[in-house]
């Protein structure tokens, strides 16, 4: 039976990636995921992934290997909006996709396959939405919180084991342990922030965000999910439960874990020019909390790959910025095919 062991960050917390690629594995194989910190625990500045506003929206700019990746996530994650939208919390919701800079979606590579995708007229957004162009689509959020503990209650069931450890080094799964046990047959890196250090990546950053997490009692926020970039960079993410994440900041290489009153306001301030029944006055907001994490940033983007060194065979999987939910399904899936070809190298059949 193939050894799989998943790693978290070099202060090892447990991310959507681990969870998404310990739920691609097959069957067969004996995975065992090592993370600091697990779903239910108490905050903590590094582990991002439970406060993301994880919506499945717009974007541009991404390289062909992103793409790919974003494709098959759409289908996995629309596929789980239809079978199981209260167990998985993955839901499809009116969006809107805003630019500020340019009047063109001609550069739109998911124009052709997001459903309902329409150029709005301008009357249908407020003139402070300063929008060159709007378009409406089919898009699709869930609660993170309750996603991840979705997530591993799936991959449990599939007989994936836990162990709460902190790493310095991937040398620590070189030999056996009693911590860790058998010499993994593959290591799985998917370290976040962490992997500049465990692997030497000069191009890993943590980018600072800040959101504020706001109640929809009366579901009039609810309606449709709004993203604006380009000069300007602001969204509004309801998470159909209630709750409504607005942002959004990215502060690069920042590691404060501060709420920042200035950013609050702004925030406040561009998510009204969206959707005028925000408040401007952060004081008026009916806040159920500020949230403050740090994004797993790459300069370079993604990456996706697997290499041997010193005789242990690693993939790679970090480096998704704010976009580690929308890219999960895809990135567990690739992981997986990685994995296979270290398991099951090329060559001719063995009896």
């Amino acid at each position: 039976m193939p050894r799989v062991t998943i790693v978290g960050s070099g202060k090892s917390y447990l991310c959507v990636f681990g969870l998404t690629i310990a739920e691609s594995l097959p069957l067969h194989y004996d995975v065992t995921i090592v993370a600091r910190d697990m779903p239910g625990d108490a905050d903590t500045l590094d582990w991002a992934s439970p406060w993301a506003g994880a919506g499945w929206g717009g974007g541009t700019g991404s390289s062909p290997e992103e793409i790919e990746i974003m494709k098959a996530s759409w289908r996995y994650f629309w596929e789980l909006s239809e079978r199981c939208p209260a167990e998985s919390t993955v839901k499809r919701i009116k969006s809107v996709y805003i630019r500020d800079n340019t009047d063109t979606d001609e550069d739109i590579w998911w124009k052709d396959m997001m459903p309902d995708y329409r150029i709005m007229d301008p009357s249908e957004l407020p003139a402070s939405a300063d929008a060159k162009i709007a378009i409406t689509y089919t898009g699709m959020v869930m609660t993170a919180p309750r996603y991840i503990e979705w997530l591993r209650k799936r991959v449990e069931a599939k007989g994936v084991k836990f162990v709460r450890a902190t790493i310095a080094s991937f040398d620590e799964f070189r030999t056996a342990s009693e911590k860790f046990g058998p010499v993994p047959d593959v290591l799985v890196n998917a370290t976040g922030v962490g992997a500049g250090k465990l692997v030497g990546d000069p191009e890993v950053e943590p980018v600072r965000g800040q959101t504020i997490l706001l109640r929809d009692t009366d579901g009039q926020l609810s309606k449709q999910m709004m993203l604006r970039s380009g000069n300007d960079y602001c969204y509004i993410i309801p998470r159909l439960d209630g709750t409504v994440v607005i942002g959004g900041i990215k502060d690069y290489g920042s590691t404060s874990p501060e709420i920042s009153y200035e950013q609050k306001l702004d925030i406040c301030k561009r998510a009204h020019e969206l959707n005028p029944l925000i408040p401007t006055d952060p004081s008026k907001l009916d806040a159920v909390r500020d949230i403050v994490g740090l994004r797993p940033g790459r300069k370079s983007g993604l990456r996706v790959d697997s290499e041997e060194t010193n005789g242990l065979k690693i993939v790679h999987a970090y480096g998704a910025g704010g976009g580690g939910f929308a890219l999960s399904a895809g990135v567990g899936r690739k992981c997986a095919a990685l994995v296979d070809a270290f398991v099951n190298p090329p060559g001719p059949l063995k009896p």
